[in-house]
């Protein structure tokens, strides 16, 4: 935080005055170089201000992003984060987050993405900031894209239009409106909505005719026209369209940054029968390091498989496939075992349409596996902690009560010992089949692991978590499963032990997961079959 001291006011004035005068100046033109953001770092250090430390991390981070330098970048942005919060800078903030999304995105980690752009989002509807709340819509309307939800992401990109439509002009600004329009008419052309996509076309020409000497998308708005052409079945027009963007494509060092037009463009090409295009097509993004992208590999490999057979190129095929069951394997060996699976699956389709219609369910399918186990159908670890951090997060800012519950079966080692591992499943299911039922908006329940399971309580107060925790023991009892080998009953029953405070401002969520944990040993120690709540610290 600023230091207090003499002329306190003064300083204030003078570190706002230099934070506006950055901010100005990197609204009218591009991005800062390294020495720039070094200066703004030492200047940070010369008056002892966060606000500025968070200033000068922020622009370094978008330095490093612009120099493909992922871990740099999301250094930058976590120090720059901390910053922002302390002294309120929410404007930044969800800026910060916006880009967090953007590099999860680029690492193929969509359900990080999403839950950074929520982030972002959450402070830009509290705080009424339009032109970042537009970003992140646009941004999340893209991950609707790649899951092939182009009404929802239509929507998202609608409404983006509108927040843009009302925030001020600023470098980038045009930049964005002209994206937004280009992504939306592209989902009204998949939608079968050619009218509102060729209306957007219109306005796109107004803006450049406008604005000539400003930055525009160029390889998007070129798919757009292409898929517009395509739209009318102009096949030279078309033709001419592709040139441009394969010419662009030459120029682009990193496809990764472009990958949501690639697909567009190996789609079209297909579409049209335009062989030789799509062959230089593919030569170009693996000059361009499409091997480092599996992601977008993956997105591109039916066009890719299907083309190579239809041109009897057998061993390219068989070569293209080997490599990518190859590349996918190491991965999978990386704790990333899916992305294997929908190669396979990609390869056994037959046609186009029904890959598309598979692929939407199975991008569920894989959405559904990340996030929950397969057992209970309760979220899995990944998934809780990334609720607990966000839910962690919001009781820290608005003061709200946060209870986090461990509950574990009593005995269940001498469960399995004497029933089977397959009825200790069964009994498992049991349980899990009554967190589900309690589960709402403010009680999310998760299998921590084995028979273990952790509730999150969310904005509850301490008697309404009790209640719900004295349900949950007495709907198991009334399960009647039997125990004859239990220490402490002879059917099933339950130890829980919950934890429930305002986090302060120095407390971290792993303090509440080792005090529910505490809470839980007591609940064991007097005899299992019970729940013992603490609202303070405590040790064993």
């Amino acid at each position: 935080m600023e230091r207090a001291g003499v002329g306190l006011v003064k300083k204030a004035d003078e570190i706002q005055n230099y934070i506006e005068q950055i901010i100005a100046r990197r609204r009218r033109g591009s991005y800062f170089d390294y020495e720039t953001c070094q200066e703004i770092l030492e200047h940070a250090a010369e008056m002892n201000s966060d606000a500025i430390f968070g200033i000068g991390y922020y622009y370094f981070a978008e330095y490093y992003w612009n120099e493909d330098d992922n871990e740099k970048t999301m250094y930058c942005l976590g120090e720059c984060t901390k910053c922002f919060r302390m002294v309120g800078m929410y404007e930044f903030l969800a800026r910060s987050y916006n880009m967090m999304g953007a590099v999860s995105v680029h690492q193929d980690n969509l359900i990080v993405a999403l839950n950074y752009y929520y982030t972002g989002l959450q402070y830009a509807e509290k705080y009424g900031l339009q032109y970042e709340h537009a970003m992140l819509d646009t941004n999340i309307g893209y991950i609707l894209v790649l899951m092939r939800r182009y009404r929802e992401a239509a929507e998202r990109y609608e409404h983006a239009l509108k927040l843009y439509e009302q925030s001020e002009d600023s470098y980038h600004y045009i930049f964005n409106l002209a994206l937004v329009m280009t992504y939306s008419g592209i989902c009204y052309l998949k939608l079968q909505y050619p009218d509102r996509a060729f209306a957007l076309w219109d306005k796109l020409e107004k803006l450049q005719q406008e604005f000539p000497d400003r930055i525009f998308p160029e390889i998007d708005i070129l798919i757009f026209q292409a898929e517009c052409v395509a739209a009318h079945g102009t096949r030279d027009k078309l033709c001419e369209c592709m040139d441009g963007i394969l010419e662009r494509l030459r120029g682009t060092k990193d496809i990764g940054k472009v990958g949501d037009c690639l697909l567009n463009i190996a789609e079209l090409l297909w579409k049209f029968q335009e062989y030789e295009r799509l062959d230089e097509f593919f030569r170009i993004i693996d000059a361009r390091g499409l091997e480092k992208q599996l992601m977008l590999a993956m997105d591109l490999y039916s066009y890719r498989s299907t083309f190579l057979l239809h041109e009897n190129r057998t061993e390219e095929y068989l070569q293209l496939t080997r490599s990518y069951f190859a590349a996918f394997e190491q991965d999978r060996q990386n704790n990333r075992q899916l992305t294997a699976r929908v190669i396979e699956l990609r390869d056994k389709l037959k046609s186009m349409t029904k890959e598309r219609e598979q692929m939407l369910a199975y991008n569920k399918h894989l959405e559904n596996i990340a996030l929950y186990d397969s057992m209970t159908n309760l979220a899995n670890r990944t998934f809780l902690n990334e609720y607990t951090s966000e839910k962690f997060g919001e009781a820290q800012r608005e003061n709200k009560l946060l209870g986090v519950e461990l509950l574990d079966i009593d005995s269940f080692k001498k469960y399995n010992d004497t029933y089977g591992h397959l009825m200790g499943d069964v009994c498992i299911e049991a349980v899990a089949d009554i967190l589900r039922s309690v589960c709402s908006e403010k009680v999310f329940c998760s299998r921590y692991g084995g028979d273990e399971f952790m509730i999150i309580y969310s904005d509850l107060s301490v008697e309404e978590i009790r209640q719900t925790v004295e349900e949950i023991q007495q709907r198991v009892r009334a399960l009647a499963i039997s125990h004859r080998t239990s220490e402490c009953s002879d059917i099933v029953t339950v130890s829980q032990g919950v934890f429930v405070r305002r986090p302060e401002e120095m407390d971290r969520e792993w303090d509440f997961n080792a005090q529910a944990d505490i809470a839980l040993y007591h609940a064991k120690r007097d005899g299992r079959n019970r729940c013992r709540i603490h609202t303070e610290y405590s040790q064993i």
